[in-house]
């Protein structure tokens, strides 16, 4: 079991059951889990002094959003992501995100708009401080945001489920020399374009940033199988 803090207790505001997911779940976007790693259901409820049920349907739901794997002989684990599967997730967010975008554009409402030109600044600051785990934050509330305010609750948990599954690969290609301030370029062009409600170039724009996200990724990831864990 780590001792390095990330299983502290769970808040006692929500259900157990819910406290465990959000608690992994968070642990995973935020790289405290790295790719590879397992996750031990006794030792988690140990962890937490709680009953093994909870952290068994929290791994379940995790599962079921493609955040961990249950492999053979080894568990639960945190999925590593190779190229074939950053290539199809980025895929479909283009897609996906490509709408969230050009309906953001139509139907955003002032204080979103003000939230996404604050992030804009902030990732700015991030960008010269050379924050690289800052700009990684910044970056995904950036692209939760435009999804929100796409005012589509569906279309805003497919993309938070596909993002979710990128949120290793993105710590990695922020690192990558350039990569931050081509995407800083990148999402101020987004932002400009939804302030101005102009959908159809929002849309080209995030398709242009995932595009250009895609192949950053592809080259910087290992040759694996679709779906090889480890």
């Amino acid at each position: 079991m780590r001792d390095d803090g990330v299983w502290g207790p769970p808040p006692h505001r929500e259900p157990v059951g819910t406290a465990a997911y959000r608690r992994i779940r968070e642990a995973i976007l935020q790289g405290q889990l790295a790719p590879g790693e397992r996750l031990n259901e006794l030792e988690l409820a140990r962890a937490w002094r709680i009953s093994r049920t909870p952290i068994r349907d929290a791994l379940r739901r995790l599962e079921a959003e493609g955040l961990v794997r249950a492999v053979p002989g080894r568990g639960v684990v945190v999925p590593r992501v190779g190229r074939v599967d950053a290539d199809e997730l980025y895929e479909m967010l283009e897609g996906l995100e490509g709408v969230a975008a050009r309906r953001s554009a139509e139907r955003a409402s002032g204080p979103f708009l003000a939230h996404l030109n604050s992030l804009i600044k902030e990732y700015g600051v991030a960008l010269r401080q050379n924050h690289v785990s800052r700009l990684v934050d910044i970056a995904a509330e950036f692209h939760v945001t435009v999804a929100r305010m796409a005012l589509n609750r569906r279309l805003e948990r497919a993309i938070e489920t596909l993002r979710a599954q990128l949120a290793p690969v993105e710590h990695k290609v922020l690192r990558q020399k350039g990569r931050a301030t081509r995407s800083f370029r990148e999402l101020a062009k987004l932002t400009a374009a939804i302030r101005a409600r102009d959908g159809a170039r929002a849309e080209a724009a995030m398709r242009e940033h995932l595009a250009s996200l895609r192949l950053d990724a592809v080259a910087s990831l290992p040759e694996e199988e679709p779906g090889e864990p480890l």
